[in-house]
């Protein structure tokens, strides 16, 4: 499974970089917090492809 990191807003924004590459070279996850609650993810590519094909599927009745 892929490491997942949970950063606040701020700190999401402020390493931007560094969370993209680390979801393009090793899979991370970056959960994205507000005041503590969960507003977010920064997810690789292959990930959000493989969500938007199974979400498509469900939609046509194909799943």
């Amino acid at each position: 499974m892929a490491r997942i990191e949970t950063v606040g807003v701020q700190i999401a924004r402020d390493n931007l970089r560094d969370h993209i590459d680390a979801a393009v070279e090793s899979g991370q996850i970056t959960r994205i917090t507000r005041h503590g609650k969960p507003v977010a993810a920064l997810v690789p590519n292959e990930w959000f492809e493989r969500a938007q094909a199974a979400l498509k599927a469900v939609e046509n009745g194909t799943s």
